[in-house]
Formats: structure tokens, sequence, C-alpha cells
């Protein structure tokens, strides 16, 4: 068995071993060994250090994923704002053209506000022309006035003017007496004209006396039963002639159809078979033509030949 030496190598141990030497080399390994357990529990100590870093790192991770989901919400939330943004953008851009609009209508206000200044302006204006006016039309009235009193004047000439007229009157009544002897030859042309209207009243009596001749051929031509027949009926006497028809029908041409109407006759229609009844003695003819003495009538068999004959003699063939 070989014993640790130190740096001279193994040896006998009764020759060569140092005690001292082993116990400093146990004392070494035991310092080793104190050494390596510390290592081991820095190890370990590490190794827990490590496992709670990948601790860390997962919870890491997990905050990392966490702060990834929050940033996609950011983003989308970033996305519905720019969305409402541009919303909100559009509203205001219809927001300024309205208020434009209103821009512009405040505008024209203004110019009407102006415009119905400048009319009140023209109205005063008018009204101080017709102010003005007015006063002429005062001065005109003085003016009238004068004229009124001119016309007074006038009027008393008027009446002086009148008197002279009556006198002038006067001498036309002279002259009306000396028309009334015109008026008297004038009377004479009257009684002319008298006469004549005798005449003519001679003839309105003659006139008169002939429409009462008329009236009394009237009344007896009533009596007589000439008078006219009343709207809602009537009886005439006498034959009554037309060249039209009455109701739509020509009288005179169906009467001439009448005439060659057979008395009693009526509209029969002939029919397409008869039964043999209708011709009399039909059947018994046919009776006397039959091949056997038992055939009564055509529905059992009898001699064609026969019924034709008969049919013909029946018939007058």
């Amino acid at each position: 068995m070989s014993l640790y030496r130190g740096s001279g190598g193994a040896g006998d141990s009764t020759t060569d071993a140092s005690i001292n030497e082993v116990t400093q080399q146990a004392i070494n390994a035991a310092a080793s060994a104190t050494a390596a357990s510390g290592s081991a529990t820095a190890a370990s100590g590490s190794a827990t250090a490590a496992a709670n870093s990948e601790s860390g790192v997962a919870t890491s991770a997990t905050n990392a994923a966490n702060s990834a989901t929050a940033s996609a919400n950011s983003a989308t939330a970033s996305s519905t704002s720019k969305d409402t943004s541009a919303a909100q953008a559009a509203i205001s851009t219809t927001k300024a053209g309205e208020a434009a609009t209103s821009a512009t209508n405040s505008a024209n206000s203004a110019t009407a506000s102006a415009n119905s200044a400048t009319a009140s302006a023209t109205s005063e204006t008018n009204a101080a022309n017709s102010a003005t006016a007015a006063a002429s039309s005062a001065s005109t009235a003085t003016t009238k006035a004068s004229e009124a009193s001119t016309s007074a004047g006038t009027a008393t000439t008027k009446a002086s003017e009148a008197s002279t007229s009556a006198t002038n009157s006067a001498n036309s009544a002279t002259a009306s007496a000396n028309s009334s002897t015109a008026a008297a030859s004038s009377a004479s042309g009257a009684s002319g004209s008298a006469s004549t209207a005798t005449t003519k009243a001679s003839e309105a009596a003659t006139s008169a006396t002939n429409a009462a001749n008329s009236a009394t051929a009237a009344a007896s031509s009533a009596a007589s039963g000439d008078a006219a027949l009343p709207r809602a009926g009537g009886a005439m006497t006498g034959a009554i002639t037309t060249n039209s028809t009455f109701d739509g029908r020509d009288v005179a041409t169906d009467g001439t159809k009448l005439d060659t109407v057979a008395t009693n006759a009526n509209n029969y229609s002939h029919p397409a078979n008869h039964a043999i009844s209708v011709i009399t003695g039909l059947q018994s003819a046919l009776d006397a033509k039959a091949s056997t003495t038992s055939v009564n009538n055509l529905s059992t068999v009898y001699d064609p030949i026969g019924a034709s004959v008969a049919m013909a003699i029946a018939l007058g063939g």
C-alpha cells in the first residue's frame, strides 16, 4: 500500500511517511471536502437561483404576452379612435359647411337690411316731397280763393246781364204774339188732319169687325170638333194620312203584308221529323201492306215497298 508523501511520491509508511504531512493532508482533504461541500451548496443555491430565474423568465414571458395583448387592444382602440376621429372630422366638415351657409345667409340678410334702409331713406325723401307738394297745394288754394273772389265780382256783372236778358225776353213775347197769328193758320191745317184721322178711324173699325168675324169662325170650328188634340191623348174621326211613319213604322207597307195573311194563321215552324200519326191514313195504309197480319205499326217488320207506295198514296203522289 502506498502512502502519500507529498511532492516526493509514494513510499513505505514506516520509513518515509510523515505523520505531520498525513495530518496536514487530512486537514487539506477535510478542507477540500468542506470546500467541495461549500461548492455543492453554492451549486445548489445556483440551481435554486436558476430555477427561480426560470420561473421569473416564465413570469416575464407571461407579462410579455399580456403586454402584447394589451398592445393589440391598444392598437384596436387606436384604430377605432382613428375611425371615430375621421367621422368627427366629416361632421366637423359638414358643420363648417353649415356655418359657411349661415354666414352667407347672414350676409344676404345684411344686404336685405341695407336695401330696406335705402328704401326707408327713399320713403323719407318721398314724404319730404309730399310735404313740399302739400305746401304748394296750400299756396294754390290761396290762389283759388282769390280767383273765387274774382268770380263773385263776375257774378254781379252777370246779374246785370240777366236784367238785360229780361228786357230781351219782353221783346220776345211780342214776337210770340206774332207767332200766335201764325198758329191760327196752322189750326186750319190741323182741321184737315182731323178729317184724315176720321178716315183712319173708320178703317180701324173695319179691321176690328174682321177680327171679330175671325174669332167667331174659330169658336164655331172649336164647337164642331176640329179643335187640336190634347197632349195627353184624345179621339179623332175620319181617315188619317201621313207622308212619314208612325212610331218608326211604315203603316201602309205593314198593312199590305197583313192583308196577305190568312185568317187565324199562326207562326208555325215545320219540324224536321214527323210522327206517323201526323199524316192521315198513313198508318192504315202501312198496316194493309204489311207482310204479316200481326204487324200493326212501324216498330215491327213490314214490307218496305208497300209502305213506300202507301205513303205516296197518302201524300197524293
